[in-house]
Parts: structure tokens; C-alpha cells; sequence
């Protein structure tokens, strides 16, 4: 009877021992991941410093030197939380300056434009019917386009960099003239710079 008890009480500590090592492991495994990718983002950013010259007394943080290193080529994916709106935006232009050019066009290619002429926001109601009718069937396949998501090639933290990078009005961001670095420079540095030249 008490050998028993004893196989069951070994069996339930074992069990114990068991969940217990997992948790242990799967607390080691995370921990792990994390070094790794901690390790491999400073690896990234010390490979991209190479790409970057800074000339400035100011700190750049790791995510603005991702950024910078990509390129001045390099374009972000653009937001297409408003990209329909635009585009029908953009098309009611189109349809004004149609409709402009068919009531004030009298043939002749010859225009001479005022320089201090300022644009008039004028919206003419009617046109040709062939061009109303264009810009009616237009409209509607407009309407019905699907915009389709795509993957963000940017992560969240460097396109808060480069937001940071574009409204800061002291940096000046050139491109070197025969390496393919990025020269990154502040304005007081080069008016000084080029005083002294």
C-alpha cells in the first residue's frame, strides 16, 4: 500500500519537474530571441553608419540612421488612408479645366500668359455633351476602383525617424559627390565652412 503512494507521489513530483522546466525553457527561449534580435539590429545599424558621414555635434538615433542609409532614392510606401478621396479630388480638376478649355478655347495655340495673373477658382456648370458624358462614365469607374492594401516597407519606428529627419529645418542631407555616402551636415556648419573657403 505505501509503495503505492510513494509511485504516485514520484509520478506527480515528476510532473511538477516537467512543467517546471518548461516554463524555465520557454523564459530561457524568449530571453534568447531577444539577445538575438537586439544583437542583430546593432549589427544592421553599424552597417549602415558606414553609408552615413555625420558632420554634426547632434546624436542621430539608431532608427534615423536605418533611414538615411537606405538612400535618397529610396521611397516610402505612401498612405492610402485618403488615396480614393484624392483622386476624385484630382479628377474634378480635371474635369474643370476641361470644361474651362471647351467655353474659353477659340482655336488659337497662341497664349500669352500674365506673370501676376492669379488663378480663379472659376467652375463652369455645363459643357459639350460628349464631354459631360466622358466625364460621367469616368467618375463612375473611379467610383468603383478597389484600392488594394500592400505590405509597409518602412517600420514604425523609421517613419517616425524620418518624420523627425523632415521637420527638423537645421540638417542638411546631401548626397556625396563621388561615394555613395550621404553627408549629413547642419546649416551653421556650413555657412561657417564656407566663410572660411
Amino acid at each position: 500500500m505505501s509503495n503505492r503512494k510513494n509511485r504516485s507521489f514520484k509520478a506527480r513530483d515528476k510532473k511538477r519537474k516537467i512543467a517546471k522546466n518548461k516554463e524555465k525553457r520557454k523564459i530561457y527561449n524568449i530571453n534568447r530571441q531577444h539577445k538575438r534580435r537586439q544583437y542583430k539590429h546593432t549589427e544592421k545599424v553599424q552597417r549602415a553608419a558606414k553609408y552615413v558621414d555625420i558632420f554634426t555635434k547632434e546624436k542621430l538615433c539608431n532608427a534615423e540612421i536605418l533611414v538615411l542609409a537606405k538612400g535618397l532614392k529610396f521611397i516610402p510606401s505612401p498612405n492610402l488612408r485618403h488615396a480614393k478621396k484624392t483622386l476624385i479630388n484630382d479628377f474634378n480638376e480635371l474635369a474643370r479645366k476641361m470644361r474651362c478649355k471647351y467655353h474659353f478655347d477659340n482655336g488659337s495655340h497662341q497664349y500669352n500668359r500674365h506673370p501676376f495673373l492669379s488663378k480663379s477658382g472659376y467652375k463652369p456648370y455645363w459643357a459639350n455633351n460628349a464631354i459631360e458624358n466622358y466625364l460621367f462614365s469616368t467618375r463612375i469607374e473611379l467610383e468603383k476602383i478597389q484600392i488594394k492594401s500592400f505590405k509597409d516597407n518602412l517600420p514604425k519606428h523609421e517613419r517616425k525617424a524620418l518624420q523627425s529627419l523632415r521637420s527638423n529645418d537645421r540638417l542638411i542631407i546631401k548626397k556625396a559627390d563621388k561615394t555613395p555616402q550621404q553627408l549629413f551636415l547642419i546649416k551653421s556648419y556650413i555657412l561657417k565652412w564656407q566663410m572660411t573657403n
